[in-house]
């Protein structure tokens, strides 16, 4: 009986040493890891040692400043994410314009080569036309000067023929002839008129 009352009073003195050496090793192992920095071994580290020894006051306040720590940490995370992904969009955003904006200078310079091939073509285009007009121009007053040169030709030839083909004469024959001429006109327009007032006959043969 008395060996029996020893033991028990052994282990009442005996447990709160043991209890306090379990937490302290728990408390060490979790505050070295926060001091390495490795925040989140510590955290699981004291968790565990507080699942064990949940009154243990250096535990609770480790384990509340590494939530802490970890709530601020996870806060500056996703902060950070937010940033990154922030500057991603922006970055997006901008390749996106400056894509737009490579297109719009690629259309204008396709749509600024296409004018210049258009003037070019127009340009050549009336200078071909103008070069032909003048061709033409050219053509008819050429075609024109042969023209008038030959009119002059047929007039000096035909002058020439009547001048040969007449007869050379004075002037006093040239009276004469003309004189004679109305003369014989006159007996002419005598002899139509003695005819139409004589009377037709019927009897005699038209021969």
């Amino acid at each position: 009986m008395k060996q029996a009352i020893v033991v028990i009073f052994f282990l009442f003195i005996a447990l709160p040493a043991c209890y306090s050496q379990d937490a302290q090793s728990y408390f060490n192992s979790g505050a070295n890891l926060y001091v390495g920095g490795d925040n989140g071994k510590a955290l699981l580290a004291v968790n565990e040692g507080l699942r064990k020894y949940p009154a243990d006051p250096k535990l609770k306040a480790l384990g509340e400043k590494l939530k802490q720590e970890k709530k601020q940490q996870d806060k500056k995370d996703q902060e950070k994410k937010d940033q990154e992904k922030k500057e991603q969009e922006k970055k997006e955003q901008e390749k996106k314009e400056q894509e737009k904006k490579d297109q719009e200078k690629k259309d204008q310079e396709k749509k600024d080569q296409e004018k210049k091939d258009q003037e070019k073509k127009d340009d050549k285009d009336k200078n071909k036309d103008e070069k032909e007009s003048k061709e033409e121009k050219e053509k008819k007053e050429q075609e024109q000067k042969e023209q008038d040169k030959k009119d002059e030709e047929d007039k000096k030839n035909q002058k020439n023929f009547n001048k040969a083909k007449l007869p050379q004469m004075t002037e006093e024959k040239a009276k004469m002839i003309l004189e004679a001429m109305k003369n014989q006109e006159k007996q002419y327009l005598q002899q139509n008129k003695r005819k139409a007032t004589k009377p037709k006959d019927r009897t005699k043969p038209d021969w």
